[in-house]
This record gives structure tokens, C-alpha cells and sequence, in this order.
């Protein structure tokens, strides 16, 4: 099966865009770019749609041509492996909160539990109870991804509109219950399951998922030839930037826009943009090739775990030079040019280190279902997919 390199050009694009909002601060000027501006849209919500799409593409194929034990297998290979990172990160932000001189005291207040109770922590962490700041992806992600081959397989078998209306009703669950409702259930303080809630965000994945899987079958040609569904798509995307960028009063309104249960506007919005880029990039695929992007976007899952180490040891530092040396541009915003020059020559560049850092064989299959070195070059994706090695 021929690579899709647009894919991993966007999920680059998505790397280098998430990794900028986190290491910035929410005054910085060039983060006013990066985050929201173009709607009530960030990388966060392309990521997850790309990494829904890719995983319909792979696993559609891996399921008709290797069966559905070999791709129950794969996804389970891949949920430990992302679990395992997760872990991995978690005890490195432990080690920081407690060890970490210059570290602890930026982060003891984001990772309070790790100074509080060390060991309740890693328990919370372990039985993905606990994400703060920074932990929560991973573990949505391994979620994700155990769900895959089955949804796939009823797919096949033309339950579609049975499982939209199962997605959907999970997706409208937060925002008519509230988004806390674990932590509301079981009362106990500690708990805290993360930014992005599960049933909602589950949504727009399934959305990927369902993408990929009808590309896979040819079945997305008529869309992405639809001049109608463009130009409705550009009058959704315009109206909306400008009703953000005009400040227009949305009070009352917030549950539309919330990030953390994915709001129905920040959905549609994100929607729109998504199919936007999908009708050019298809019209001209040539122009989301970069090497560097796609180099970034086929190792998602390293490059994103190397992210939130950066982050973590680096971002203090920041902080530091942004309380040092700014330049005001607004009576909000301001200018920080270390932390650009950090972002530029430093944290950025250390990202394309990753996957000669990270990236290890995950798993060995049985000789017998080993796969050429082709497939491997093939499956090593977003966030989410399979990575086989002989």
C-alpha cells in the first residue's frame, strides 16, 4: 500500500504547532498565532483527527490482508506500547517534582500530588486516574486504539449508522451530564482524568476513523470533489473566524466552544477547516511533502513523548528569560524574544532527535506473521498505530 506522506506532513505541521502552545505562555504574541486564531480550532483537535484517519487507513488494510486476530494483536502491541510511554513520562515528572532543582518549584504546582504523595501518584498514574498537565494524551490515545479493530470490523460488516449513533451519544453524554462526572462519582479529591474528556473526544476520532476507512475503500472521491461542500465549508470556516476575531459576544455560550468536552461549534469548526485542507491537499499533494514535516509526522508517538520531556525540563527555563528580558506589544501581549530563540534553535531541532532517541522495536511478532521491511517503513505512524519489526 502505497505511503500517504500528506499525512504525516499535517501531523508534523500538528507536532510543531502543539509543542509551540506548550512551551509558550498564553501572553506571548507568537502563541496568539499558533492557538486559536484561525477559530475555535487547535492542533490538538487535527491531531486527533489525523491520527483517527491514518489508524482507518492501516488498520482497514492490515484487517483484510492479515485477518482479524493478527490486527486484535497489533492494536493491543500498540495500546502497551503508548501505556508504556505514558508511564515512562510520568515517572520522569515524579522524578522532576521531587529531584529536579529549578524544576520542582515551577511544576510542583501542576504536578502537586507527585509532592504530596509520591506513591499515590504513581498508583493514580499507572490505573490512568491521574493526568495532569501534559499526561493526559497518551492514555486517551491507548484507549483509542484497543477500540480500533472492532469498530473497523462492524464497519465491514455495514453497521455504520448503528455505530455513528453509539459515538454520538457517548460524544453528547459530557454535555449534558457535565464533563467531571468520575470525579463527581466517586469523590475522591486525587482524581483527575485529564483535560480532554474521553467520551467526547472519542467523537472526533471516530470521525478519522470512519475517514480512513472509506478512503481506504475509495469512497471519499465524490466528497473531496464536491465544490458545494467547499464553498459551504469556507462560508462555516470564514464566519466563524470572524465572529472570533471580532470579540462578538458569546456570554452563556461557552459550552459550544468548551475544549475539554469538544464543543458542537469548536467540532464543526474544526470540521470545516479539516475539510478545507483535505480538498486542497488532495488537488495538490506535492505541496505537503516536505521531508523534515513528514520525517516528524511518520514518528508521531516518539516525537510527542520527547515533546513533554522538553517541555518539562525546559520550560522553567524559559520562564526565567521571558521574566528577564520582554517586549510589550499590546496592552496584553508581549514579545519574548529568548523563549522564540530557545523555540527555534533548541526545541524544535531536538524534536527531529526522537526517534533515534525513542524509537525501539515494540514487539516481535511470530515468524511466521513477520512482515518485509516495507510494511515496517509503512506502519510507523501518528500516535497511535502499529509499528512492526522483524
Amino acid at each position: 500500500m502505497k505511503r500517504i506522506h500528506s499525512l504525516d506532513f499535517f501531523r508534523g505541521i500538528m507536532l510543531i504547532l502543539i509543542t509551540v502552545d506548550h512551551f509558550l505562555s498564553e501572553k506571548d504574541i507568537v502563541r496568539h498565532f499558533t492557538y486559536e486564531f484561525i477559530g475555535w480550532v487547535t492542533a490538538a483537535e487535527g491531531f486527533v483527527f489525523l491520527s483517527g484517519l491514518t489508524a482507518g487507513i492501516i488498520y482497514t488494510h492490515k484487517l483484510i490482508k492479515k485477518g482479524e486476530r493478527y490486527t486484535n494483536e497489533a492494536a493491543k502491541k500498540r495500546a502497551w506500547l503508548i501505556y508504556r510511554n505514558h508511564i515512562a513520562i510520568l515517572l520522569f515528572a515524579l522524578i522532576a517534582v521531587l529531584f529536579g532543582y529549578g524544576l520542582n518549584e515551577y511544576w510542583v504546582n501542576h504536578y502537586s500530588l507527585f509532592a504530596e504523595n509520591p506513591f499515590l501518584s504513581i498508583f493514580l498514574g499507572a490505573t490512568l486516574l491521574y493526568q495532569p498537565i501534559y499526561l493526559d494524551i497518551l492514555p486517551m490515545y491507548a484507549v483509542f486504539i484497543l477500540f480500533v479493530p472492532v469498530i473497523i470490523k462492524y464497519f465491514q460488516k455495514g453497521i455504520v449508522w448503528q455505530l455513528f449513533a453509539c459515538s454520538i451519544g457517548l460524544y453528547m453524554f459530557p454535555i449534558f451530564m457535565g464533563s467531571n462526572i468520575l470525579n463527581d462519582i466517586t469523590q475522591i479529591r486525587d482524581i483527575n482524568t485529564g483535560f480532554f474528556n474521553l467520551l467526547s473526544w472519542q467523537f472526533l476520532f471516530f470521525l478519522g476513523l470512519f475517514s480512513g476507512f472509506s478512503y481506504y475503500y475509495g469512497k471519499t472521491n465524490r466528497w473531496l470533489n464536491n465544490k458545494y461542500l467547499l464553498l459551504f465549508s469556507l462560508i462555516l470556516f470564514s464566519g466563524l473566524f470572524l465572529i472570533k476575531n471580532l470579540h462578538v459576544n458569546l456570554d452563556g455560550l461557552d459550552l459550544l466552544f468548551s475544549k475539554n468536552i469538544l464543543g458542537p461549534v469548536r467540532l464543526i469548526n474544526c470540521l470545516s477547516i479539516v475539510f478545507i485542507i483535505a480538498f486542497v491537499s488532495t488537488k495538490t499533494p506535492r505541496w505537503f511533502s516536505s521531508k523534515p514535516m513528514c520525517y516528524l509526522g511518520r514518528y508521531s508517538l516518539e516525537v510527542y513523548s520527547f515533546h513533554v520531556l522538553l517541555i518539562i525540563l525546559l520550560k522553567p527555563l524559559k520562564e526565567a528569560f521571558s521574566d528577564f528580558y520582554s517586549i510589550q506589544i499590546t496592552h496584553y501581549f508581549f514579545a519574548y524574544p529568548l523563549a522564540l530563540l530557545m523555540i527555534l534553535l533548541l526545541i524544535v531541532p531536538a524534536l527531529f532527535l526522537a526517534p533515534t532517541l525513542l524509537r525501539k522495536k515494540t514487539y516481535v511478532l511470530r515468524k511466521k506473521e513477520a512482515i518485509p521491511p516495507y510494511e515496517d517503513a509503512e506502519l510507523a505512524n501518528a500516535s497511535l498505530l502499529l509499528e512492526e519489526n522483524k
